[in-house]
Formats: structure tokens, sequence, C-alpha cells
């Protein structure tokens, strides 16, 4: 446990502190479905409101209809482009939930809000693009391990689940899985040097999260 509880301290010591003016949620995978449809509802909202409520200003009679008076007036349909947009954020909401249908559909309901870097952890180190999380061989097989995070991550992006410093929920890393019957290691990098700190300091959480487990 002391071994765990200082491995972890050195990937926090590694991960430097972002200032005060840094993005709250650096690497943010974008917004979650249910983002998508509270943006598609408001859409919705907007787009019924602008087509019951048309621009009724009164106009002198002739105004815009004499050519040599040199006033013009043409009004612009939004209306439209809110159904648009209400229907994007719609299908974006949609393509996240098959997404997640189909990395889960092998998973334990159960085993789906649980990071297996939380369950299984027991130690990790940082490198140069990321860090080595070591996990304990009730991690594997291979093929189910791989399995639950792919499932993880996808489940992340449904809603706001309080993952903020899941490793797991950072854009644009890779995850590499070895293991034999001594143990598993999760290597995980990125190639954004601005985010190694960041991925550092969420494995470092994980991994203090483990510590309070046992295995």
């Amino acid at each position: 446990m002391r071994t765990l509880l200082l491995l972890a301290a050195v990937l926090a010591a590694c991960a430097a502190t972002p200032p005060p003016t840094a993005d709250r949620h650096p690497g943010s995978r974008g917004m979650r479905a249910d983002d998508h449809l509270d943006a598609a509802r408001e859409h919705a909202r907007r787009a019924d409101e602008l087509s019951r409520w048309p621009d009724a200003r009164r106009q002198p009679p002739g105004a815009f209809t004499d050519s040599s008076s040199g006033i013009w007036y043409r009004s612009l349909d939004t209306s439209h482009e809110h159904d648009h947009l209400a229907a994007a954020h719609r299908a974006s909401a949609a393509s996240l939930h098959t997404e997640y249908t189909a990395a889960c559909s092998t998973t334990p309901a159960d085993e789906i809000s649980v990071s297996p870097l939380q369950q299984f952890g027991i130690g990790g180190s940082p490198t140069a693009n990321g860090v080595v999380v070591y996990l304990t061989p009730a991690a594997g097989p291979p093929d189910r391990l791989l399995a639950r995070l792919r499932c993880h991550r996808a489940w992340m992006m449904l809603s706001e689940s309080g993952m903020d410093d899941c490793p797991l929920d950072l854009s644009k890393i890779e995850i590499h899985a070895h293991g034999d019957a001594n143990g598993i290691s999760v290597e995980i990098t990125t190639p954004e040097p601005k985010l190694v700190p960041e991925l550092q300091r969420r494995a470092a959480h994980d991994l203090e999260i483990a510590a309070s487990h046992p295995h």
C-alpha cells in the first residue's frame, strides 16, 4: 500500500500544476450526449418561438414598396437555422449512444461505470509522453480488459458522470496493454505535449483511489 501511494505521489509531482487561467477541463472530448440533447431542445424551442412570433413592426404605407424612397427592408428567417442545429445536436447524441451500445454490449452492467485503472491499479510511472499504470492479473484477460477500457470511455460520453479526473476521458490518447501471469501494464500516451502533465495528474488520481480498494 505504501509503495502504491509513493508511486502515485511521484506521478502527481511530475504533473505540473496548470496556471489559474488554464482550461478547467484540458483535453476535453467535447459535449456529452445529454449536453447535445439539451442544446437540441433549446434550438427547437427558439425555432418554434421565431415561427410563431414573426416581425410585426408597423411601417408607413408604401415605405418599402416605393422604389424611389431609397428605403428597403428584408428579414432572414432564422428558424430554419435553429431547426438545422437542433437536428445536428440530436444526431450527435444518437451517435454517442450508438457507440456506447456497441462498446458495452459484452460488459456487465455493474462494471460499466468502474474504471479498470481504479479497480485493479497497483502502481505506475511517468513516461516522456504519458504514463504506465500497473494492474493486477485479475484485470485480464487482454480482450476483456480492452473491452472494459473501451466501454468505460464510451459510457463517460453519455452524460456528466463526475469523471473529470479520469485519464481515460482525455482526447487524443493512445492505449496499449501488456500482460502475463504476473501482472498487466497499461500504457497511455498523448501526442500533445501540453496534455502530458494532465494525463499524469489524472493517472495519479486514479492510483490514489485504487490504493483505497483492497486487491
